[in-house]
């Protein structure tokens, strides 16, 4: 009798090893496929805002771009998140949008995770959270064109007089600024509802 009992103790604990073992693959598997398909959309967004950006850029230097960021890169992010079916967010520890500031817990420890590993001279690389509700994609956003400096680099060498009253007219609470090439700018963060 004890044997039999010792057995079916020893069944059930090895069936929850693989069912575990199984949960474990399964999320693993979920996380493959969103960091893919957050890669995806963060891709089209960037390269849909920076196109969006150079063109304003092009028609009437910084000050312009900056009323098209206030006034139309909303919209274009919000177009783009409902034809993929998710919310799109760039979060920043240094925001010039007061609607960038992380506004979880997940957020601002994924910003600074990212901010640390870079000051440690760690690489970066997305991240996928997996919540009862939704699942979250992260990717870090590194400035890697100069173009970016003129409206987030340093004031009186990279941005002119006129652009940074620009921005104070627009965002006066501006954190977004004193920037370098390669430096961590934040993050794009994209919700998939469940």
């Amino acid at each position: 009798m004890r044997f039999r009992s010792l057995l079916m103790i020893l069944l059930v604990i090895s069936s929850c090893g693989i069912k575990d073992e199984r949960s474990v693959q399964k999320e693993e598997s979920i996380k493959q496929e969103f960091l893919q398909k957050g890669g995806e959309i963060v891709n089209l967004t960037q390269s849909e805002l920076l196109k969006n950006v150079s063109n304003a850029m092009r028609t009437g230097g910084p000050g312009y771009a900056i009323d098209f960021c206030n006034m139309r890169a909303m919209h274009l992010k919000d177009s783009l998140s409902q034809r993929n079916n998710c919310e799109i967010r760039r979060i920043a520890i240094k925001y010039r949008n007061p609607i960038d500031m992380p506004q979880t817990k997940t957020e601002k420890d994924q910003l600074y995770q990212y901010h640390d590993a870079l000051q440690k001279g760690d690489s970066i690389k997305p991240a996928v959270y997996l919540f009862d509700d939704r699942i979250e994609y992260y990717q870090p956003i590194i400035i890697n064109k100069g173009t970016c400096l003129v409206c987030h680099g340093n004031p009186g060498t990279q941005i002119t007089e006129e652009t940074l009253e620009k921005i104070k007219a627009q965002y006066p609470n501006d954190l977004a600024i004193g920037f370098s090439m390669n430096d961590f700018r934040g993050a794009w963060k994209i919700t998939f509802l469940k």
